[in-house]
């Protein structure tokens, strides 16, 4: 026999039998006595007095009694012994299912999914509930999708919804899942707590490995007033043991796509985009041929198709290039032939392509004669003479005339103070009419550019340095190439500062070519071109980028940077909620290039939502050749594209928010335009989504995005009310807009399109292996089984559970009784008691 407390923590009113000793005390006040001739007929008898003090002493043990009985009935006493099975019914039981969401749950080998198999089980399972057990039912994916809570009494419930189930994608965590289930249970009443899991017997997702997560879930376990039981069940073997047969044997077959990576993901029309993936095949014993398709917004490419051989548990690397030649979102996907498993049969990426990108360049170290200027070589690649259709728009500024300016709580903040060599000082400080912020809401010059870049700029004034700070913490592409006129002491201690700055380098001094290495020439290692993006340059891509000579160059110490956050430097954007997190997160910088000795030539970073790139030489030909190369033309135009990719950022992983930027709000034309947008899932759902920011930051934000697949954000329908029924408000309410002022993209075709992808680690098939099931199963943790039975015949041989709670409560009525009438005889005729 065994006794334990549901809510143990209500032991702490325990303390509360204090209080009648305290208000006894408090009662027996000191009063100046007064003698008086007829007192002495009034005095009582040494044996009244004596029973007094004792009626007195009983009253007050019992109204202690009162208050600990209480605290002990609140915390729910319960009591496990072989002799109350014979009392009354087995009590209540409250269940946790977790369907295992993952994209192996969809294999068609067999007559119906493990899916299907997994609501066939439980439909089954409901029906030998008895009645007052109460239902959870969760969905493990990369993070757990609740979708039943609290506890529902309603089997009926439990199968509308399983009918309305997602189909599977992505990964698990069924560590994870399990550790939500114990939390859940934690809140429920009932005396007998189950959790039961159906998966399909994979390894992927249980990570067997991990200890910590383990160690986790058992001290979850061991904080629960009762401790849940854990079972799994492997439902392609369950259906074996229904007489139903699965091919195959153990060994399954799978191909599948690895996640498509665009070279860029912000292009122009016209200019090519690479893309490349792997294919991979697992299992087999023999090698195999797969045609890989292309396709390009649902229309399959067919002279792209490509034949890859795959040998067994081998991998190829396939890869296309395409020019868009419209404005808006595309949908690009490489798709094999179907197998058993098609989820993964498909990789998807978005690309938007929009008119030719607004850059600013900023000379540092502007010259009379044009071409000794800093950005003459940039400009002359993005502008060519006779280019009517440019894929870049330069626009070209002095250093000492750039006064960026950005509005905050009403003022214009402008460059405060003169710079050196300047014709005129700028202003130190400019007000714009003060107006309210929802009516001139905050605003960045900036904005109107995709990128900055800073050509050999000494330094940055306190303005200059605020503005261009909030342009890339709201998604802006800033590029510095350094040169002679560069300050160290102010980019190291502001610029780049530990922690706050852009970019997470530090400077350490110019550098310059040896004798020895004058006579060879400073290249760049072909080697360390390993991003997408640079792949292009390669020696084996036939191009001459790394023939470019360096005669001088920054030496630069890559350091830590900002606190990595696992999302790539990937910041939620901020906005006028106070509850939203104010903190700017700053990748760890990385060497995306080096020359020859192992000094970095290029360094990237993002802060906040835009990138950061640094290039230790300047684009010119004072200290390097690369402006005469056939290649740089190309060069200028892929770091700029990728300096701008962050501000439209489309291919994300699960978790990840979805961002898209809206225009300032406008003066409406007559009665104006409500305009309403919704983010239509992977599962066709439309979602709310919300609006933060303000002004050029105004942004849509829509954070839940655990199913991976395509997302749309297109205007609200009529028919999406009904469908957003019931669901949560939206946190913002909608912007009155003018039609013809929304982007082009949605203006044009109603949608902007985004990826949310997931791990591709599921297409492995490999089931649990027996040390991977001993690891997880060990200290008796969980348990594996085949039929619901098990689980009733489980609690059968445990010894029977029962609250003492009615017993007790009816004890403190007894006591309240016992209390009253102890009360009224002391009242009636405790004090006036005579001697006999």
């Amino acid at each position: 026999m065994s006794l334990e407390l549901l809510n143990p923590w209500m032991l702490a009113g325990l303390a509360g039998v204090a209080l009648p000793v305290i208000a006894h005390l408090l009662s027996k006040k000191k009063y100046d006595i007064v003698s008086w001739g007829a007192m002495q007929f009034l005095k009582l008898g040494q044996e009244t007095r004596r029973r007094v003090w004792l009626e007195d002493l009983w009253l007050l043990l019992l109204r202690m009694a009162l208050v600990a009985w209480l605290a002990i009935a609140l915390a729910r006493p319960w009591v496990s012994a072989k002799w109350l099975g014979d009392i009354g019914p087995q009590p209540n039981r409250d269940i946790v299912l977790i369907l295992d969401g993952s994209y192996s749950m969809a294999w068609e080998a067999t007559a119906i999914t493990p899916q299907e198999h997994a609501v066939r089980w439980i439909d089954k399972f409901l029906g030998q509930l008895r009645p007052g057990d109460t239902v959870a039912l969760l969905e493990a994916r990369e993070q757990v999708r609740t979708l039943i809570e609290p506890p529902t009494r309603d089997a009926n419930r439990v199968r509308d919804v399983l009918k309305q189930l997602s189909p599977p994608t992505g990964t698990a965590n069924f560590p994870e899942a399990l550790s939500h289930a114990v939390k859940l249970l934690s809140r429920t009443n009932h005396l007998r707590r189950e959790i039961v899991l159906l998966t399909d017997g994979q390894s992927q997702g249980w990570f067997s490995e991990d200890s910590n997560l383990w160690l986790r879930l058992d001290d979850l376990k061991k904080q629960s007033s009762v401790t849940p039981h854990l079972w799994v069940v492997n439902v392609l073997e369950a259906a074996e043991s229904d007489g139903q047969a699965i091919p195959g044997g153990g060994e399954r077959l799978n191909f599948h796509v690895e996640r498509l990576h665009p070279s860029r993901e912000l292009s122009v029309p016209g200019f090519p985009v690479r893309f490349q993936t792997r294919v991979r095949f697992s299992g087999g014993s023999t090698s195999v041929t797969r045609q890989v398709h292309f396709e390009v917004d649902g229309q399959r490419l067919a002279e792209r198709t490509q034949s890859v051989t795959l040998s067994p548990d081998g991998e190829a690397n396939v890869e296309f290039e395409h020019r868009f030649e419209a404005t808006g979102s595309h949908l690009v996907r490489v798709a094999l032939d179907a197998d058993d498993l098609p989820t993964d049969n498909v990789s998807e990426a978005v690309v938007v392509v929009s008119e030719a990108v607004p850059v600013l360049l900023v000379d540092g170290d502007p010259r009379p004669e044009p071409v000794q200027s800093e950005t003459f070589f940039i400009h002359a690649a993005l502008a060519a003479a006779g280019n009517e259709t440019p894929w870049v728009q330069p626009t070209t500024v002095k250093w000492t005339e750039w006064t960026p300016a950005f509005h905050v709580n009403g003022a214009a903040a402008l460059s405060a103070e003169p710079l050196p060599g300047s014709e005129k000082a700028a202003p130190k400080t400019a007000r714009r009419e003060s107006l309210p912020l929802e009516e001139k809401p905050a605003f960045n010059d900036l904005d109107k550019y995709a990128v900055v870049m800073l050509a050999n700029v000494p330094k940055l004034t306190d303005a200059q340095l605020a503005a261009l700070t909030d342009y890339v913490r709201r998604g802006g592409g800033v590029g510095f190439a350094l040169g002679n006129q560069i300050d160290r002491d102010s980019y190291n201690h502001r610029v780049f500062a530990d922690e706050t700055g852009l970019l997470g380098v530090s400077l350490k001094g110019i550098e310059s070519e040896t004798p020895e290495q004058r006579e060879l020439g400073v290249m760049i290692a072909n080697a360390s071109l390993e991003s997408p993006w640079l792949q292009r340059f390669r020696v084996e891509r036939g191009a001459a980028f790394t023939t470019a000579r360096y005669s001088r160059w920054w030496t630069v110490e890559v350091t830590e940077g900002g606190e990595d956050k696992g999302d790539g430097g990937k910041q939620e954007a901020e906005g006028s909620d106070e509850s939203e997190p104010k903190t700017i997160e700053r990748s760890p910088a990385i060497a995306l290039a080096r020359l020859q000795s192992g000094v970095p030539y290029l360094v990237g970073g993002q802060f906040g939502r835009g990138n950061v790139l640094l290039l230790t030489s300047p684009l010119d030909a004072d200290w390097n050749t690369l402006p005469a190369r056939p290649d740089f033309v190309a060069f200028v135009h892929e770091l700029l594209f990728q300096l701008a990719s962050r501000r439209g950022e489309r291919n994300l992983t699960v978790g990840q928010p979805l961002v898209s930027p809206l225009p300032n709000a406008v003066e409406p034309v007559g009665v104006g335009t409500v305009v309403n947008f919704v983010f239509e899932g992977p599962d066709g759902e439309p979602h709310e989504s919300k609006i933060s920011g303000e002004g050029a930051s105004r942004l849509l934000v829509f954070d839940n995005t655990s199913l991976p697949g395509v997302y749309v954000l297109r205007r609200r329908e009529p028919e999406d009310e009904k469908r957003l029924a019931g669901k949560e408000e939206p946190d913002s309410k909608p912007i009155a807009l003018v039609k013809e002022k929304l982007p082009k993209p949605l203006a044009a075709q109603g949608r902007e399109l985004f990826v949310v992808n997931a791990d591709r680690a599921e297409s492995n098939l490999t089931p649990l292996t027996d040390e991977q099931i001993a690891t997880i199963t060990a200290d008796e943790r969980l348990q594996f089984i085949r039929e619901g039975r098990e689980i009733q015949a489980a609690a059968s041989n445990e010894l029977p559970r029962h609250e003492l709670w009615q017993v007790l409560f009816l004890a403190l009525l007894a006591l309240l009784v016992g209390e009253v009438l102890l009360t009224r005889k002391l009242v009636r005729g405790g004090h006036v008691a005579a001697d006999a």
